[in-house]
């Protein structure tokens, strides 16, 4: 009698010690997403210049969007040609901007707003996840705990002039919907996020057409979930190749500036791109007495003829000379898996002690994910999570390899790690 009271006091000790550590990992869990916002929010704020303005925001979409609101057409002037561009850049981007503006033309309101929007996105993706795979809170809070870690990833996430401060919360949440689709609604969320990938940055094509493939393969038996997010992205694809067919006259793909065609392209596969990557910004050479050594030998006149003459170029560059191109793929390789230096530094000799550790966490959760993924496969236990994860991954990283590749652009798919970590640690965790 005794024995077996003190058996049921031991059990109730344990089960209330297990409560109350339940009961604390979830309230570190949801308390960490606000957080999150506020910190990638205030982090983002800092690079931005007093009282900037969304008409200046950096890589082109500043311009795009002041021609959006004060010329109401599309495109703006490449300050390196004088041309007229209407396909160097996606237009996600410059129309919430141009949105944005309508409230107000600060750039720290657009920053408020992008961030309040897209990282409860990130954060529905997270749950959903989370529920689909009864992930406990304690693993689920790995995924916190690895973007808090790593300062620079969620600095990245918040910005608004860069893509992948979209990408990070579009990727995380098409992977969760491409893992729990089961309806119209989830569908439709899906085709919308797939389609708005492309829609800011046209690099993204391959991972798009990977995400409709695993959704033909995997959800074929439902023609209505397979159709919607296949004609979502057929209709972003095509729509926006009608329109610069019929401004410019060149059905377009994308951009003409990618990393697999045009200016970009070629910034990748030239005489001088090994000598200064990955330390030194390949954005030089539009400033540099480079500049000139890059400029095709043909007389141009549209953004398009200077695209395929420096596609041509590049081609040209890349037969000749395969050795370096391996080398090159080679510190692309460094770069998107192992380099913990800044890359493009933004002091010349000088990585930050935040890149570091940001580095240096996001390259081992992404050795430990490969790694598990790995073992479950030998194991023939490996979850439709981590292959669509590995898949992505490849897909992602396809254009950079053709292009260039710095380790912001890794950010998005080291998001998607973060996710896959955790479905990891709670399927071991329920084998144990």
């Amino acid at each position: 009698m005794d024995h077996g009271y003190a058996m049921t006091v031991l059990g109730s000790r344990i089960g209330t010690r297990a409560a109350r550590h339940s009961r604390a990992y979830a309230a570190l869990l949801y308390c960490s997403l606000p957080i999150l916002l506020f910190v990638s929010t205030y982090t983002a704020s800092e690079h931005l210049l007093p009282n900037a303005s969304v008409f200046g925001g950096e890589n082109g979409f500043g311009a795009a969007a002041q021609s959006i609101v004060q010329q109401h057409r599309w495109g703006f002037v490449d300050k390196t040609y004088g041309l007229w561009c209407y396909a160097c850049r996606m237009p996600v981007i410059p129309v919430l901007q141009a949105a944005s503006s309508r409230l107000s033309p600060r750039m720290t309101t657009f920053l408020v707003l992008k961030n309040l929007l897209f990282w409860p996105l990130w954060a529905f993706a997270f749950f959903r996840l989370k529920r689909h795979y009864r992930i406990p809170d304690k693993w689920a809070a790995v995924t916190v705990l690895l973007l808090l870690l790593a300062p620079y990833n969620f600095n990245i996430a918040g910005w608004v002039d860069v893509e992948e401060g979209f990408l990070f919360a579009l990727i995380a949440l098409a992977f969760s919907l491409l893992l729990t689709l089961e309806g119209t609604l989830s569908a439709l969320a899906l085709g919308l996020s797939i389609a708005a990938i492309y829609l800011t940055k046209s690099s993204m094509f391959p991972l798009c057409i990977v995400m409709s493939i695993w959704i033909v393969i995997r959800y074929w038996r439902s023609p209505r979930v397979v159709a919607i997010p296949i004609l979502s992205l057929a209709l972003a694809i095509s729509g926006w190749g009608m329109y610069v067919h019929a401004v410019s006259g060149v059905f377009a793909f994308g951009a003409d500036a990618s990393s697999w065609n045009g200016w970009n392209f070629y910034k990748g596969n030239n005489p001088w791109a090994y000598s200064l990557y990955p330390r030194v910004s390949l954005d030089t050479l539009d400033s540099d007495d480079r500049t000139h050594g890059l400029l095709p030998f043909v007389p141009i006149h549209s953004e398009w003829e200077l695209s395929h003459a420096q596609f041509a170029l590049a081609r040209t560059y890349i037969r000749e000379h395969p050795g370096a191109i391996v080398q090159m793929d080679l510190k692309k390789l460094f770069v998107a898996c192992c380099d913990v230096k800044e890359s493009p530094e933004k002091t010349e000799g000088h990585t930050r002690i935040a890149i570091v550790l940001s580095n240096a966490v996001s390259h081992l959760t992404l050795a430990c994910v490969f790694l598990l993924v790995i073992a479950n496969v030998l194991r023939r236990q490996v979850s439709q999570a981590e292959i669509l994860a590995v898949l992505l991954t490849f897909a992602y990283l396809l254009p950079y390899f053709a292009g260039f590749l710095y380790m912001r652009h890794m950010v998005p798919i080291y998001g998607v790690m973060n996710l896959t970590l955790a479905v990891q640690l709670a399927r071991w965790a329920e084998t144990r």
